[in-house]
């Protein structure tokens, strides 16, 4: 499989690095927090005999950098937005995982024109939405980060990536009403993501569809990929 490696070189003059395999219909891969393009190597070999697929580094990301003090999912969806323009694709269907499903959200509020179709899988509008124990432990890591800061220049970039899990993203209830595209709300059973929250998603999306997976937990993509990539198949696929 023919695998093209790519840079995007943004106004702030960072580098967003993204690949680029197979033919058809361009898909986005989103990664989740802390994670790289390489989260999707089981699905990339199976989605590009169908779509043009482009698996990007988020920012302060994997082999991405950040020049800017911040980092946001409104920085990271311009990213994405400008890797269009650059790659000249008016559309293209989205799939994102955990954090990538937050950015996939955010991007879609910002450029709805761009999206096609739309997978969240393990995704969550607030902080509130992740089971109790995971936000303790994900709060408990973001003040020792804060105190290693002071010192260490890795546990300050680190710590700009977990911030991203103590806030609540900018999609609200109307947000989400305004989706117009066709979502697929994908989620193990025993993901990290309430199963409650899921289904608001699901309900609030227009056109959504929800769909719970047994036996699986938050990183089913490569635990199960077989059932993971027959499930967005099917949907991506769909007339």
């Amino acid at each position: 499989m023919k695998k093209e490696k790519k840079v995007l070189l943004t106004k702030d003059k960072s580098l967003i690095y993204y690949e680029v395999s197979g033919h058809g219909t361009p898909l986005f891969l989103l990664h989740g927090n802390g994670g790289s393009g390489r989260y999707f190597e089981k699905q990339v070999p199976v989605f590009s005999r169908y779509f043009t697929v482009y698996t990007v580094d988020s920012r302060a990301h994997g082999r991405s950098t950040n020049t800017s003090i911040d980092l946001t999912f409104e920085q990271m969806a311009d990213d994405l937005y400008n890797i269009m323009v650059q790659e000249q694709l008016p559309q293209a269907d989205i799939v994102g995982f955990s954090d990538g499903a937050n950015l996939a959200m955010v991007f879609t509020k910002k450029y709805p024109e761009s999206v096609h179709r739309l997978v969240l899988n393990a995704g969550n509008t607030i902080v509130q939405g992740v089971h109790f124990p995971v936000r303790i432990l994900t709060a408990i890591e973001y003040i020792y980060l804060r105190l290693l800061a002071l010192f260490s220049q890795k546990a300050k970039q680190r710590l700009a990536i977990v911030r991203l899990m103590v806030q609540d993203i900018t999609i609200t209830a109307l947000d989400l009403k305004q989706i117009s595209q066709k979502t697929l709300v994908l989620v193990g059973k025993h993901d990290i993501i309430k199963r409650s929250h899921s289904m608001y998603l699901a309900k609030e999306i227009p056109h959504a569809t929800f769909v719970l997976i047994p036996r699986q937990g938050h990183s089913f993509a490569r635990k199960d990929p077989k059932t993971f990539n027959q499930e967005i198949l099917s949907f991506l696929k769909e007339k």
